[in-house]
């Protein structure tokens, strides 16, 4: 199980999710889905080591909990830059 992922929450490199395909809201913030943008980080987390350019969310299981007829995003799916997601709703969780 694993909070829900939104706008605004990072990835354990600090990619934060920008955009989404749904307006499904959770706290108030929209659910970030597979394929939802994260933007720029460094690629290992810190400084001097690369960056990781237009990754988008990824991992949520498909058949499981969707949104907009598309998986959504917990704490712990790896973006598609190999990052996993961390945060998140503080209350809300899934999986």
């Amino acid at each position: 199980m694993g909070a829900i992922q939104r706008t605004g929450d990072a990835n354990s490199a600090g990619g934060i999710v920008t955009a989404l395909f749904t307006n499904v809201k959770i706290n108030g913030q929209d659910v970030s889905v597979n394929g939802s943008p994260v933007s720029a980080h460094p690629c290992c987390g810190q400084p001097g080591c690369g960056i990781h350019c237009g990754p988008v969310t990824a991992g949520g299981l498909a058949g499981s909990v969707m949104a907009g007829g598309l998986p959504i995003n917990i704490a712990g799916n790896a973006d598609t830059c190999g990052h996993p997601r961390a945060g998140g709703s503080g209350d809300v969780n899934a999986g």
